[in-house]
């Protein structure tokens, strides 16, 4: 999970710091997102491997528990992306902050 962690971080960071910057409380956020993306990539992994039912310890077919994994997750991976701007309806709502040339250059004059 490390190097999927790894890989999401690589990828999703500099985008978000091209976009705006990464406040200490946002990067919370990003940390979540990388770990609960990775968390549903391992679970779609065991899911291809072992199908959507698999069988329990009683014997009967019964859904596969990883996919209770990927649902809770996905809520996870939700939420973080419209505290990223990530989602298109939260992207809609960001706005660039307006350029004023007739302000100060030192707040503290």
């Amino acid at each position: 999970m490390k190097a999927d962690v790894s890989d999401i971080w690589r990828r999703i960071v500099p985008a978000l710091s091209a976009a705006t910057r990464i406040t200490d409380a946002q990067r919370e956020v990003v940390i979540t997102f990388c770990m609960a993306q990775a968390r549903v990539w391992e679970a779609e992994r065991l899911i291809s491997r072992d199908g959507l039912l698999v069988v329990g310890a009683n014997g009967v077919l019964v859904k596969n528990p990883a996919t209770t994994v990927v649902n809770a997750y996905s809520s996870i991976l939700r939420a973080a992306r419209v505290e990223l701007g990530l989602s298109p309806s939260a992207a809609a709502r960001i706005a660039a902050p307006q350029n004023d040339d007739h302000a100060d250059s030192d707040v503290w004059d």
